[in-house]
């Protein structure tokens, strides 16, 4: 897909901003810095929700959208994005107080600006992307994560503590809603319409309460260990979590971004819809099972070099997060999928259960602290990953063997390659070399095994591969 190119375009350059960022400032900050911003980024999510209400991709799976649309949208997020500003800037005190955090409270009052200047820009963006306008999105987001980080560096190195995270978010969110307001296209007029609004929420009605259900399964850990350990703990989570959650993420991302548009033009077409499913699963299985087991095997030596002895515990979390990663790379398609056919609530149906699994899972290993949260979490998404793969079998009225087709030569080579790191980790015990010599030795054994096997056992070259990864034929 062309639109998969620029937007793998802007997600690389967010990547390696990103790991630019954790190994720079995890030496400047400390983890209570990273707690913090964490705590208020749960805050912040829940509140992003509320905001859009699914209302971007209403604009984007419509087969006929009206300027009468457009413009009840328009409005509707506006005041949201008000109400939700002031709102959030009027509760930041009483958390910070529920967090024992004080430094929370400043940090959500900033934020909060974030909100009315966001929301005035949503549906420009979704009208870009309605349009398959991804290079110019793609430039717009290289553009503002180099400013971004650049800031960021700028604010640790001055000492500005975690306003080092919350600078380049403003930052970030200015340049981008003031972009897309002058050269997205779209101009909204003054029109509201009562009928398009309650068509919206029998679109958008069951996919916001997905996503509202989907947010408390993936900030309850936060919220958790933030009120029963700290912020320290919570920043050497998130650090795991991170680590564990980006790559897939915006691998995950730039499908399902260009997923929705291309799913809802052949929606009507059930045969069609499985065949370009299954293929987008062999794709991100394709890059995020060899990046999320490398991690998993060498998370002793990684920790070591690329953080540092305050990290030490990430270790442990990641022998625990990096399979879930995985998981979560595959179920991340099911909402684009999903809206795309119009099931929204069977969207809902699957996220209550999935919420309760993982809420479940919280609950019980926060007993046995950090490390206990995440077992808790593990478990949890290889319940709801096998529900998930059933549901959507019987919705896509699809059998196993495709989808294993699709998924085999990246189980296979993965599998190898966890092994081959296994015994050569075993041997460098033996030998005496700098631990990053080590790393970097083992990461590339490792990418050169996973290449081999893809070639030699399923004849998967480096052009037939990068072909599979664009989703053609």
């Amino acid at each position: 897909m062309h639109s998969v190119r620029w937007l793998s375009v802007a997600q690389a350059s967010k990547v390696l901003g990103q790991l630019v960022s954790v190994v720079v400032l995890s030496r400047l900050l400390p983890p209570s810095a990273y707690g913090v911003m964490a705590l208020a980024g749960v805050m912040l999510t829940f509140a992003s929700l509320l905001r859009d209400l699914g209302t971007g991709a209403a604009i984007i799976q419509r087969k006929n959208l009206s300027p009468v649309l457009a413009d009840t949208v328009f409005w509707l997020n506006v005041a949201m994005g008000l109400g939700l500003g002031l709102i959030l800037a009027a509760a930041a005190y009483p958390i910070s107080l529920f967090f024992r955090e004080p430094e929370l409270f400043p940090v959500m009052l900033l934020m909060s600006l974030g909100f009315p200047l966001g929301a005035v820009t949503a549906v420009h963006q979704a009208w870009m992307e309605r349009h398959a306008r991804f290079r110019e999105l793609a430039i717009l987001d290289v553009f503002t994560q180099v400013g971004g980080l650049c800031l960021s560096i700028g604010c640790a190195l001055a000492g500005w503590g975690v306003y080092a995270f919350v600078v380049p978010s403003l930052f970030t969110i200015g340049v981008s809603s003031t972009w897309l307001w002058f050269k997205s296209g779209f101009k909204p007029g003054r029109q509201w319409s009562r009928e398009e609004f309650r068509s919206l929420w029998g679109f958008s009605g069951s996919l916001t309460a997905f996503n509202f259900i989907n947010y408390f399964a993936r900030n309850a850990d936060s919220m958790i260990i933030g009120r029963m350990l700290g912020a320290g703990p919570l920043g050497q989570y998130g650090m795991a979590y991170k680590l564990m959650l980006f790559p897939v993420q915006h691998m995950s991302w730039v499908v399902g971004r260009a997923l929705l548009p291309r799913l809802s033009g052949i929606q009507d077409d059930l045969p069609a819809v499985r065949e370009v499913y299954f293929k987008v699963l062999g794709g991100i299985a394709l890059l995020s099972m060899p990046i999320m087991v490398g991690l998993w095997s060498l998370r002793d030596p990684f920790v070591a070099v690329v953080l540092s002895a305050k990290w030490a515990i990430v270790a442990p979390l990641l022998g625990w997060l990096a399979p879930v990663g995985i998981m979560q790379s595959l179920m991340s398609t099911i909402g684009s999928t999903l809206t795309s056919q119009g099931r929204t609530a069977a969207l809902f149906q699957l996220g209550i259960f999935n919420t309760a699994t993982v809420l479940a899972g919280f609950f019980l290993g926060a007993q046995y602290g950090v490390v206990g949260v995440a077992a808790g979490y593990f478990v949890a998404n290889s319940v709801n990953f096998v529900v998930t793969v059933v549901c959507m079998g019987r919705w896509l009225q699809a059998t196993p063997g495709p989808l294993w087709r699709q998924m085999k030569a990246p189980v296979v080579s993965s599998v190898v390659m966890a092994l081959v790191l296994y015994g050569a980790g075993i041997g460098f015990e033996h030998i005496v070399l700098p631990l990053k010599l080590q790393l970097g030795m083992l990461i590339a054994v490792g990418a050169a095994v996973y290449l081999g096997v893809l070639g030699l056992a399923f004849g998967l070259s480096p052009q037939s591969l990068l072909r599979t990864l664009k989703g053609k034929s």
